[in-house]
């Protein structure tokens, strides 16, 4: 049995009424042991309601109006029934926007007979999503989604004898300002509804009180926080195990669906926080329901202490790990060092529990790596290695080795930190890090002013495959690829030579499509011109990622060629535009054209896979004259 401290919010003023979590990720959904254990758990703590989302589910979403086969649907019984045991509400969500006819009777009536079908297997609590569809004539859809919901009461919910208000996660369910959705919304929604809203924005590190007020006024009812935390569906390289912060309560939130982990158990790190947080908004401390948590999820065994600190960072953009960074920053190599040992002694034990144990296994393995390789890198730079000046030839091939396996390893734990201490030591034996590469063509690539491991790791794909490759602009150079860490200034720079040109960033600003966006949970593109060179021979869908992570689609102009698209959206992920035709922004293009579909990770080793090079070089070679 998990140790640690069981909440109860029963008499507690400011404790939140609706308290659960939401299976509402992308990706793999998890498993049916996985959802039995949580409801032991989240029982125990407070977290009362369970509400199945999960978007790989295809009669949830994609196949709504399909009934179950028998064997799921006895799943789902199994689930409702081991969730009232455990006094865990099961609400059974269905999305059902993307293909609903909403002015077609026969469609409402298909979406009451497909939750009658759960009716029957004992479920008794529903809500509606209609999040992450099209949002074309907004104010009109608004006015669809809330007559679907009045309908959903009127001729399901009431007759079934369920009387709690309908729940629904809305098309525009971020951001605090009344919007033309949520006007219409509000005109035909039931006025006791409850609606499903992620923050003044999907993925937040605060939820205000001002923010809370704000979002009320402009949906005008009550709000449950669908709360995109620890939820890694956008990184499926990182895991989040700390504590919840940032959060305020104020009238008209109240409720709280914490959007978990694909990795069911190290999500119980940070939702052992959330439940503590729901349960008295006003006494939390996030320092300390940390630290509960870590004794109810992990024991007493110290194993897991510095990885759960190094993945403890929270919104995804804020630092990593402080306490490394402030010893980097200060030159306290020694302290640094102590920090990154204690990383490298990460491990489970036979006391840490089973699930946990494998769950967590491509993170340990990457911490013991990450640990090591920073503590050589601190023992050069403090002077403490095999050479007489604090470093030698073998530490520099050790740290060169430590790279390379960091840059190919998937699971993130503090790889940035430890792979700008390992080129800092580098430096300081006098090994170069950044160069040219190759002796053909000439490729600058555009990067920032700290580039990524991924933008590093493409100029030396294209070296390896025969060009010239560079970070940097160049005046002569024969190709130039914007990543998405370049500045908006040198793209423009570049994009205006006679010079081809290959991007993945800043695709509007320099006239490459006319819109893009970066969806956060994708592995694979599909090829729609395999006879096109750049297709590399490759056709149908591709797997390009190793895990879910960011795409970069785009609507080209309409003189492009499209080689592949996204399979969900349909845009565009590798596109052409030839030298002379109309780009659009409506100027024409000095030279050859083409985006790409990688994101702000670049070609991170380990991340893209072998199809994912091959096209991208495939796409380089069509470029270069």
């Amino acid at each position: 049995m998990a140790r640690g401290r069981a909440v109860s919010a029963a008499g507690r003023p400011g404790a939140l009424a609706w308290r659960g979590v939401v299976e509402g990720f992308y990706g793999e959904p998890w498993s049916h042991s996985d959802r039995l254990a949580w409801f032991e758990r989240g029982g125990a703590i407070g977290l009362d309601r369970y509400l199945y989302a999960p978007k790989d589910d295809p009669w949830h979403r994609d196949e709504w109006r399909e009934p179950y086969p028998a064997d799921r649907l006895a799943d789902l019984a199994e689930l409702n029934r081991a969730a009232a045991d455990r006094g865990v509400l099961f609400v059974y969500a269905i999305s059902p926007g993307l293909s609903m006819r909403f002015d077609d009777d026969a469609e409402h009536e298909a979406l009451a007979a497909k939750c009658r079908q759960l009716l029957g297997a004992g479920v008794r609590s529903f809500a509606l999503l209609f999040d992450d569809v099209p949002m074309d004539e907004p104010e009109a859809l608004g006015r669809a989604h809330g007559e679907a919901a009045a309908r959903f009461e009127r001729n399901f919910l009431r007759p079934a004898g369920i009387h709690e208000p309908v729940l629904l996660c809305p098309t525009d369910y971020a951001g605090v300002e009344r919007t033309p959705y949520r006007v219409g919304l509000a005109e035909t929604l039931p006025a006791d509804a409850r609606l499903l809203w992620t923050g003044a924005d999907i993925v937040v590190g605060e939820v205000t009180a001002a923010d809370i007020t704000r979002a009320v006024e402009s949906f005008g009812r009550e709000l449950v926080l669908w709360d995109n935390f620890p939820v890694n569906d956008f990184d499926r390289s990182r895991v989040f195990l700390g504590p919840l912060t940032g959060r305020e309560v104020a009238p008209g939130l109240v409720g709280i669906a914490a959007n978990p982990m694909v990795e069911a158990a190290p999500s119980r790190f940070a939702l052992e926080t959330v439940a503590e947080w729901a349960a008295d908004p006003d006494g939390y401390d996030a320092s300390t329901a940390a630290e509960r948590a870590y004794l109810a999820v992990a024991g007493d065994d110290p194993g897991l202490r510095t990885l759960v600190r190094a993945c403890s960072a929270w919104p995804p953009g804020a630092p990593r790990w402080p306490d490394l960074d402030a010893a980097v920053d200060a030159g306290r190599w020694d302290a640094a060092g102590s920090l990154l040992s204690g990383l490298a002694s990460t491990r489970g034990t036979t006391s840490t529990p089973a699930d946990l144990a494998a769950q967590l296994e491509p993170w340990i393995v990457a911490a013991r790596a990450a640990g090591a390789a920073g503590v050589l890198a601190c023992r050069v730079l403090d002077g403490s290695g095999t050479g007489a000046e604090g470093g030698g030839p073998g530490d520099a091939a050790a740290l060169l080795a430590a790279r390379r396996e960091l840059e190919a390893e998937f699971a993130d734990v503090a790889r940035g930190a430890v792979l700008a201490l390992i080129d800092t030591a580098l430096e300081r034996l006098g090994v170069e890090t950044r160069r040219t590469y190759g002796d053909g063509a000439l490729v600058a690539v555009l990067s920032g002013p700290n580039p990524s491991p991924g933008d590093r790791e493409l100029v030396e794909f294209l070296g390896r495959s025969g060009m010239r490759a560079q970070l940097g602009d160049d005046p002569d150079a024969d190709l130039v690829i914007v990543t998405r860490r370049a500045s908006e200034e040198a793209a423009r720079a570049a994009a205006s030579r006679p010079v081809p040109l290959l991007a993945w960033g800043h695709l509007v600003a320099i006239g490459l499509a006319s819109a893009s966006s970066v969806p956060l949970s994708a592995d694979r593109i599909r090829i729609t011109a395999a006879e096109h060179p750049a297709a590399a021979g490759l056709d149908g869908e591709v797997v390009v990622f190793r895990g879910r992570t960011k795409l970069t689609v785009g609507d080209l102009p309409a003189a492009a060629d499209v080689v592949a698209r996204d399979p969900e959206s349909g845009r565009a992920v590798i596109g052409f535009t030839p030298a002379g035709a109309p780009l659009a922004d409506g100027t024409r293009a000095p030279a050859a054209r083409a985006t790409f579909f990688l994101a702000a990770d670049g070609l991170a080793p380990w991340l893209v896979t072998p199809e994912a090079r091959a096209l991208l070089l495939a796409t380089v070679r069509t470029l270069l004259p």
